[in-house]
């Protein structure tokens, strides 16, 4: 009788390498995918980033620039303002001393005219013997002008101009009351005028053969502005004719 043979093997463990390889497969498309997506992911926050960046930057720039202009526009306004302030002073300056050195010629004119109507002399009181440098002053008492030729520049202190209730005038004064000093100093210079036209300044005369015809009038006005010493010179010949 055959004996049967028994396989004691113990039974091998089941393996589907089909299987595994489609799954294994599968992972890596899934990692694949997943990587993909990430990377998909990434590419998008960072054009993101940058589209932010760049928009923010933009805007700064924008700013920056808007900001330069406005400033530039303020600062030439103010510039422009400020210029014309200071126009419209040095103009009102100016005015003030062109009167002032136009009310100069006047009165030298006045006294010529007033000599010639009742002095007989048309040229007394233009000179103190050889100086032809004065200031004109006012006398309120008289309510006439004379000259003065104690002083003998722009330096001094006659030469000063006061203002009282928008009057300006000079006065032999250190402080004349109620009056207020302004930065205006006035001064005439009344050289003579020869036969021949020349003109003979203070410390000589026109000589004998070369009489005296004329005058030759300077009415020099100075003052302080903001920015310099200002000067002012109004010239006329006035001549012995009527």
């Amino acid at each position: 009788m055959e004996t049967p043979i028994i396989n004691n093997q113990s039974p091998r463990k089941l393996q589907f390498p089909i299987t595994k390889k489609i799954f294994n497969f599968g992972n890596w498309v899934l990692e694949f995918v997943w990587l993909l997506m990430f990377g998909y992911w990434l590419l998008i926050q960072k054009t993101t980033n940058r589209i932010k960046i760049e928009q923010s930057g933009q805007g700064l720039l924008e700013t920056i620039i808007s900001l330069g202009i406005i400033g530039s526009g303020i600062i030439g306004m103010l510039s422009l303002t400020v210029s014309n302030q200071a126009a419209s002073v040095d103009s009102s300056e100016q005015l003030i001393a062109a009167n002032l050195a136009r009310e100069g010629m006047e009165i030298t004119r006045n006294l010529r005219d007033s000599n010639w109507l009742f002095r007989g002399v048309w040229d007394q009181g233009f000179k103190s013997g050889t100086d032809y440098t004065a200031t004109p002053l006012f006398d309120k008492s008289t309510n006439l002008w004379a000259l003065n030729f104690t002083p003998d520049s722009l330096a001094h202190n006659y030469a000063r101009l006061w203002r009282e209730g928008g009057v300006y005038f000079q006065s032999s004064s250190d402080n004349p009351p109620g009056a207020g000093l302004t930065a205006y100093r006035r001064i005439l210079q009344l050289d003579e005028i020869c036969a021949d036209k020349t003109v003979v300044q203070s410390g000589a005369s026109c000589p004998a053969l070369n009489p005296k015809i004329g005058i030759k009038v300077q009415s020099i006005v100075e003052w302080q502005s903001k920015t310099a010493t200002q000067q002012l010179v109004m010239e006329e010949q006035l001549f012995n004719w009527r």
